[in-house]
């Protein structure tokens, strides 16, 4: 904290971000090329990514990961669920094209991420040994690896914290229960942004305690505190009327946010509401950039991606929630809105 006033920030940060996610943008092509999926589409024609791992053998999750970043990046393009090369990816990246690129990508195919990306495709499951998604899993966060994470979290969510509190639809909200909540600016934020609301951060033990941290700092123990809780193996507290999660479902897979979404119906009372504050990828696949960008890094380093509206409001509605809305918040992120009732 610099002493500067967090309430307004006067420019949001999509730059920073497109700077910091394009690190993805060589990778992916460099993977997609090693792995000859252009040819793939050219040869079989246009393909869903169901279609295509079909096909392929490419391992799906891994797909719908790299066909938007390329369709982003103007390599594919996609109609009614399929995709297929565009021209300049006929002429630059087809292996027998006499302009084909890929020589030049020698550099870029030794590149952690591309290495990642290959293997990812290739793999029938994604290995995430070693990285903070398996810490997360496990309920095992120690407290030396827990402070980098977060202040790294806590760097890149504060201005989306206040543009949430800002511009998010909490009318009504008492009690928010903010899952995974990190460093908890987003329940400082939100909770200088609305006084009548108290907020919860539900984390595990060690960033609990550097959350406590956080809003100490910002001079709001009396109304915003922490629970320790293993949200896969503990029961969920009750007594809130809302429970928000940013960044927390593109860390997963469908299978593991459906069993986050009916622990969330299952706390909520009646007509409790559940935020999802994520970058979306648009419903059909196309990008964008940086959505598909911050997907790649989540295949590199979770177990799950970004994923549109349209796949989030199944995934609520099979939980048993109604009401569904999609909300602009502030720069690149949205709020996913449902009701219990």
């Amino acid at each position: 904290m610099t002493g500067k006033s967090v309430e307004d920030p006067v420019w949001d940060d999509r730059v920073v971000w497109n700077v910091w996610l394009s690190a993805n943008w060589m990778p992916t092509v460099a993977a997609a090329d090693e792995v000859h999926l252009f040819e793939a589409l050219e040869t079989g024609g246009p393909a869903s990514a169901e279609e295509l791992a079909e096909r392929s053998g490419l391992n799906l999750h891994a797909l719908k990961g790299v066909l938007p970043m390329l369709a982003s990046l103007g390599f594919l393009k996609v109609h009614l669920g399929r995709y297929q090369p565009t021209e300049p990816a006929r002429l630059y990246l087809l292996h027998d094209s006499p302009f084909y690129w890929g020589h030049a990508f020698s550099f870029h195919r030794t590149h952690t991420n591309t290495q990642r990306y290959v293997t990812a495709l290739k793999a029938e499951m994604v290995d995430n040994k070693g990285r903070p998604v398996e810490a997360w899993e496990t309920g095992q966060l120690s407290a030396e690896m827990a402070r980098p994470i977060t202040a790294f979290m806590n760097s890149h969510s504060m201005p989306a914290a206040v543009g949430v509190a800002r511009h998010g639809d909490f009318e009504g909200v008492t009690r928010l229960l903010d899952v995974g909540g990190g460093s908890g600016c987003f329940s400082i934020a939100l909770a200088r942004r609305h006084p009548a609301l108290r907020c919860t951060v539900m984390e595990l033990p060690a960033v609990c305690e550097l959350a406590s941290e956080y809003v100490a700092e910002a001079g709001l123990s009396g109304r915003v505190d922490t629970v320790t809780v293993d949200m896969f193996r503990q029961a969920w507290p009750k007594g809130y009327d809302a429970i928000f999660m940013s960044n927390i479902v593109h860390d997963w897979d469908l299978e593991t946010n459906a069993q986050l979404f009916r622990s969330s119906f299952e706390a909520l009372p009646s007509g409790g509401r559940i935020y999802l504050h994520e970058m979306l990828i648009a419903d059909d696949g196309s990008g964008p950039i940086a959505s598909a960008a911050y997907s790649m890094l989540m295949l590199a380093g979770t177990k799950g991606r970004q994923y549109s509206a349209g796949e989030l409001q199944r995934l609520l509605q099979d939980a048993g929630f109604s009401d569904f809305r999609v909300q602009d918040t502030y720069g690149h992120f949205s709020l996913v809105i449902a009701t219990k009732r």
